[in-house]
């Protein structure tokens, strides 16, 4: 009796993107948009900490700040030492980034027709992009380091047969920690939009669900958020270091 009365869930599209074409190049608006409302919040919040910071008793949002400033700093300092302090900034704001771009899909979905915005690390084409910043300022920061000769000469020391994977290797780091960003971003907004096709006589249950896995879904967003600032810094400190490299 009650197959009579379901209602047909909707498809759920997969890699669906509100896209626009210039010049032979297909932009993803949502992407584009989901990531402008990242760093603006980004910059919201690092302007709303210069303003309102004190020497004295801080408040609660600097003094989550200065948690993530200083075990960034401890961090870096403690793998590389202070020369290398311009990493923080860096890590800091990727940390920052991806953390905001992966709760966008907390938001309702202001700029397309669906009950959620999707988050632009679910799509492959940002985490690539960043995945490619890391591993060109890692190679720079690289040969800055050892010189372009002792860069290369890096790939070519013995055993020599292994030149060809060590390359592979270095090549294929932005790509596994872009994937793996996409992946457990990608799948939690797949869940969320399986939770908000449930039929609405279970609406009480789905709105359940779908709190609880939003609760989840940002807790899996620090954790790839962490990851990918902690990947990072690691990268540095193997591009700068002989004996890790």
């Amino acid at each position: 009796m009650l197959s009579r009365h379901l209602v047909a869930v909707p498809p759920i599209p997969v890699g669906d993107h509100v896209t626009k074409t210039v010049g032979g190049i297909t932009f993803n608006l949502d992407t584009i948009w989901g990531t402008l409302l990242a760093c603006a919040v980004i910059l919201a919040l690092g302007f709303y900490v210069r303003r309102r910071v004190t020497s004295s008793v801080p408040n609660k949002t600097q003094l989550l700040w200065e948690v993530l400033v200083g075990w960034v700093t401890e961090t870096v300092f403690g793998g590389m030492g202070p020369k290398y302090r311009h990493v923080v900034p860096i890590a800091v704001t990727i940390f920052l980034l991806v953390l905001a771009a992966n709760w966008v899909e907390l938001f309702p979905g202001l700029f397309r027709n669906t009950d959620y915005l999707p988050s632009p690390s679910a799509d492959v084409n940002l985490t690539y992009a960043l995945g490619g910043t890391v591993f060109i300022v890692t190679n720079a920061a690289s040969i800055q380091a050892r010189g372009f000769a002792g860069y290369a000469r890096a790939f070519v020391a013995k055993p020599r047969w292994l030149a060809p994977i060590r390359v592979l290797e270095e090549l294929m780091k932005p790509v596994t920690l872009s994937l793996r960003l996409f992946g457990n971003i990608f799948s939690g907004g797949i869940m969320i939009a399986l939770l908000l096709a449930i039929p609405i006589y279970f609406f009480p249950a789905t709105i359940a669900f779908s709190l609880a896995w939003k609760l989840f879904d940002m807790f899996i967003g620090v954790i790839q958020a962490f990851i990918f600032a902690l990947l990072t810094i690691l990268y540095f400190q193997f591009a700068v270091s002989e004996e890790a490299h």
